[in-house]
């Protein structure tokens, strides 16, 4: 006897909806196996990322060279690992609790607890000499970075002042009463402490070299106060040894592309930078006629010939903060921009074809600079100097390098 058209569409119908429903569940199954997947690479490039940001190259605070950062690297080291250790032994007890003490099919409601003296007080007492302790430790340590030892009387000074977007550094005494003052790379005499005093002329900086000290803040109308020193026993490379810092605060549109280093030479090497800081020759055709176009065009906001005068930098600051487009700023010292190793606040490497490109169209290398902005010799939208005037100006900022 046959299947009535009514049994036989009910049953069709029900292999279509167990067929729709095996679609369906192969589907979420899949979305399942891609989420999965999708975390599983997301965890190994989180992992990946950790260990890169561990590597002791370039900028690491894993790789202190000083005693400041010595310090501030131990204590780091110890908390961390008291509290990786605490971790372990709380999360270990809870999950063997957990395990052990678990419910089973068919047994009993456990009593009420209504705690343990004698656990609670060893609980609260540990954490409490874990915390004092710690806490005693920091107070030493900020006492110690706070100021060079009593026994280093050979401290060199260096003034630090934060700029939108560089930074600047003055020796009001780099050796024999000689006074100088340069951007964005800062020279120290191996193993002597250097005393920093730490301010800014517009917004607020961070100052941070991670191999030789922790950050601190560059702040309008306050002096804050730190020092360094590079220990030649921990420096592995042959001297000059350079390390990166960078600002640590957001400071506005050009702050990841504040840069500075630090340059660690011995201290014969660093008098014999200090003798030579002055103004380039002009030994050359060339370089005379550079001498005439930066007199003629960037002397309003930049120096070439020593240190700047107090006067002549509080009026640069006034008309950049006060000013229209086409006002002095304040600009890096170039009296010794042929001995350094970059331009553009550690963006570039020094060299002829960099500072050509960086004069054709510094906005393009370092958006947001006030140069590109500001200078009158851009305001038309590109360089109004011809390519022998660069050529010529190129000849006397780097002569003799």
């Amino acid at each position: 006897m046959g299947l009535s058209p009514f049994r036989r569409t009910g049953s069709l119908a029900k292999q279509s909806a167990s067929s729709i429903n095996g679609s369906a569940g192969g589907s979420t199954g899949r979305q399942s196996s891609l989420k999965n997947r999708s975390v599983i690479f997301g965890l190994l490039a989180a992992l990946f990322l950790f260990a890169a940001g561990c590597s002791k190259d370039g900028q690491s605070t894993w790789d202190a060279l000083g005693p400041v950062a010595q310090r501030q690297l131990d204590l780091f080291n110890v908390t961390l690992w008291i509290m990786v250790i605490v971790f372990i032994l709380v999360e270990g007890v809870l999950l063997y609790a957990i395990i052990r003490y678990r419910k089973r099919p068919g047994d009993p409601k456990p009593p009420p607890l209504h705690g343990n003296n004698a656990l609670e007080i060893t609980l609260t007492i540990i954490p409490t000499i874990l915390v004092l302790g710690l806490g005693i430790w920091s107070v030493f340590i900020l006492f110690y970075v706070e100021k060079p030892p009593d026994d280093a009387p050979d401290a060199l000074h260096v003034n630090v002042t934060g700029h939108q977007w560089w930074f600047e550094f003055e020796y009001p005494d780099a050796g024999n009463g000689k006074k100088i003052i340069t951007a964005n790379e800062l020279r120290i005499p191996v193993d002597r402490p250097i005393t920093l005093s730490l301010l800014s002329d517009d917004v607020i900086h961070s100052f941070w070299v991670p191999k030789l000290a922790g950050k601190i803040d560059m702040v309008p109308t306050h002096v804050n106060k730190m020092w360094i020193q590079a220990d030649s026993d921990k420096i592995k490379d042959e001297l000059p040894v350079t390390l990166f810092g960078q600002c640590a605060e957001l400071c506005g549109l050009g702050h990841a592309l504040m840069r500075f280093r630090v340059i660690v030479m011995d201290q014969e090497d660093f008098d014999s930078w200090v003798a030579a800081y002055g103004p380039p020759p002009t030994n050359t055709a060339r370089a005379q006629a550079g001498q005439q176009l930066f007199a003629a065009n960037c002397t309003l906001c930049h120096t070439i010939d020593g240190p700047d005068d107090p006067a002549l930098s509080a009026s640069r600051l006034k008309g950049f903060l006060t000013g229209n487009d086409i006002t002095p700023v304040p600009a890096p010292n170039l009296t010794d921009l042929r001995t350094r190793e970059t331009l553009a606040a550690g963006l570039l490497e020094l060299s002829e074809t960099n500072l050509r490109a960086w004069l054709n169209d510094p906005d393009k290398i370092k958006p947001a600079n006030y140069m590109a902005a500001r200078a009158v010799l851009y305001q038309g939208g590109t360089v109004s100097l011809d390519e022998t005037e660069i050529d010529a100006l190129i000849g006397y900022l780097l002569d003799l390098r």
